[in-house]
């Protein structure tokens, strides 16, 4: 397995910049700028009702994001001026407000996902479905160890210091 290691995380790591380039380069050149932490909030307000009737709460959204609620007050405030979403005060509870994508949100959302999928389509195009199966498996367990280890460092009293020792 020590062979091994080597080539996937230069893989992972070729594929993590790869990433971030097509999202900055797209970004740069998009009528539809966002950054790629709002166009996360804005897939996850979608999938609460892709007909535009539901919404999320800013807790939610945070919460989603792992970030903290004044930072999702930011993202959201930068979403609502650019007209993607909007908060409507709760119905039920008027402390709240519930986050909504506009119908330019909806539609960016839509193109967005379009895109990626055409990505991913490519992607696998030469891969058998059991092969994919495979390939799928392997993203869920890489997803499943990077949670562990945000866990792990959240949690940890001495990350701090274990990183200051690592980089001095």
């Amino acid at each position: 397995m020590a062979v091994i290691r080597n080539p996937f995380n230069a893989a992972l790591v070729r594929t993590y910049h790869n990433a971030l380039l097509l999202e900055e380069t797209k970004r740069k050149y998009s009528r539809t700028s966002t950054s790629f932490r709002g166009r996360n909030a804005m897939e996850f307000i979608y999938e609460a009702a892709p007909e535009g009737k539901g919404s999320r709460t800013q807790g939610e959204i945070a919460a989603y994001l792992k970030i903290s609620k004044p930072s999702c007050t930011t993202l959201l405030e930068k979403l609502e001026s650019i007209g993607y979403v909007e908060r409507r005060r709760s119905l039920t509870d008027e402390r709240r407000s519930d986050i909504f994508l506009t119908r330019k949100g909806r539609l960016v959302t839509v193109y967005q996902a379009a895109n990626r999928n055409q990505v991913i389509d490519a992607t696998l195009r030469d891969f058998t479905p059991k092969e994919q199966e495979i390939i799928y498996r392997g993203f869920q367990k890489l997803n499943e160890v990077l949670e562990e280890c945000i866990c792990t460092l959240e949690t940890s009293t001495d990350h701090k210091e274990q990183v200051k020792g690592v980089t001095e």
